[in-house]
Formats: C-alpha cells, structure tokens, sequence
C-alpha cells in the first residue's frame, strides 16, 4: 500500500521499503533556522541492515535531514525542530536525551577525511579513550577489528604509529570509517564520503560499504546518483525539504512514481 503526505501540488509517494525491521523512524520531522524553513514534514524509516541513500539537488536538504540524525544541527543557532526521530524506544529530541551517548550509537563520516593529527592508532582508538578505556589489550583488539572492517588492515598494520595525515585521501577516509565504528554504533552516516576522493578510491569506499551492509545499518547523503543504485538498498530523492518519494533503489531508479523524481533521476534537472 502507498502512504501518502501532503507534499505541495502533488501526493509524494513512500512505498515502505522491505527489510528486517526499522532501526530508526522519521515521523513528520520538521526544521527551521530561524524564520527559514529547511525541512518539510518527512516521513520514513530507516532499515536495520541495510543502505540508505538520500538523493536530490544541491540544497535540498540531504545533509540538513542527515545531521539531524545524530542532533549535530544543535550546534546552530535558533535552530527548531517538530516531529519525531526515534532509534528503537527512543526519541532523540526527547526531553533528558544525553546526546554525547546519542552519537556514540550513530556514528559519522563527513565530506572529506578528517583524521586527527596523531598517530593511526591513536585515531582509531580515540572514541574508546574518550569513553574511559585504557586497557592496552582492549584498545588493540578495537584497533585491528575496525581497521580489518574499514578494509585497512593489511595496509597498515605496520604503520600504525605513523601520523594519519601521512595516508593517501582514500586510506584517510577509511580511517575514519574505521573511527566511526571503532565503538560499534548502531547506524553509520556518511555525508558524502566520496566527493573529495579520485574514482580508485571512490570504488575503495564503495566495495566497503557493501562490506559493511548487514553489520551497520547505513545512512549515505550523495550528489551521485550511480553511486546511490550501486550501494543502496532504499533511496530518498528529496527537493525543496521534502522527501518526494522513498522506496526500494531498484524501483526508484526505474519505476519512480512521481514525475518530479522520473525527471531527476532521467537528468533533466539537479
């Protein structure tokens, strides 16, 4: 059955997509900065599991709706938000929320690699130390298991007390993959991770989020549509603050039921 929400001339389409269940459900969430409105009552779930793209044009609020998944829109001023963001019992604009423990279940990977001005180890293990973990034993286990999912390891298990900043562009954004799920986080968001790199790497990370689907339910904002239908399980395509129509990725890219998403995907506009 289709569920449907007011979305402006037209009735925007949200087919649920298949899956094991939600880990995260989006209910009629809306933002503002100030007087401006960003976001417009978006609906949908997030699946356990799987990979989640978010499409649309530049400054249609992909990232915006991204960021709100973890309150990193906190940090703007006047800032204002309505509707529901739940991950499992709990909804994260819940009063009492502690949001540093928020994050540590949602972690994130930005546009271009951020790694920190210390060792590779030491980039890894950082959110374990923050967390109070000094146990050598236990910080090394960490270290190798993240790397070895980030699809790194061979690459630097020699090297780990050299500086990140030493790696290549790709072998940095993998680092801080490797960071982000270094504390096990229930949902992995990616802002697109790819855009800074070249193709090579930009096929590295790819083949790792495709790794890493079934063991992190993963939430990806990019500009590429090709790189959406290759990773993906379920894309949003989002316009104006809207999410225009949500669905498996397959029927997005080839069956969409809206005429605004048949003519993004097709190139005649974004």
């Amino acid at each position: 059955m289709t569920d449907t929400i007011d979305a402006g001339t037209e009735t925007a389409y949200h087919l649920k997509p298949g899956g094991d269940g939600a880990v995260m459900r989006i209910r009629d969430f809306e933002l503002w900065y100030g007087k401006t409105q960003a976001l417009f009552g978006i609906d949908m779930e997030i699946q356990r599991g799987q990979v989640t793209a978010l499409i649309g044009p530049s400054g249609c609020g992909k990232s915006t709706l991204l960021r709100s998944l973890n309150r990193m829109n906190d940090l703007i001023d006047e800032l204002r938000i309505d509707g529901t963001v739940e991950v499992g019992d709990l909804d994260i604009y819940g009063r009492g929320v502690d949001v540093i423990a928020l994050r540590k279940r949602m972690g994130m990977v930005f546009q271009k690699p951020n790694p920190f001005a210390m060792s590779i180890y030491d980039n890894v293990v950082y959110p374990m130390r923050v967390d109070g973990v000094t146990k050598r034993s236990i910080l090394d286990e960490t270290c190798e298991r993240a790397l070895r999912s980030a699809a790194l390891w061979d690459e630097v298990k020699d090297r780990l007390k050299e500086s990140a900043l030493s790696m290549s562009g790709g072998q940095q954004q993998r680092l801080c993959i490797a960071r982000a799920i270094a504390a096990d986080p229930e949902v992995l968001l990616m802002d697109e991770p790819c855009s800074a790199l070249d193709p090579i790497a930009t096929a590295r990370i790819e083949d790792l989020i495709a790794e890493l689907r079934g063991q992190y339910s993963i939430v990806i904002v990019t500009h590429n549509m090709q790189q959406a239908a290759r990773v993906s399980d379920n894309t949003g395509f989002m316009y104006l603050g809207r999410l225009i129509e949500y669905g498996e990725t397959d029927r997005i890219f080839t069956n969409p039921m809206r005429r605004q998403t048949h003519d993004y995907v097709t190139g005649r506009f974004g």
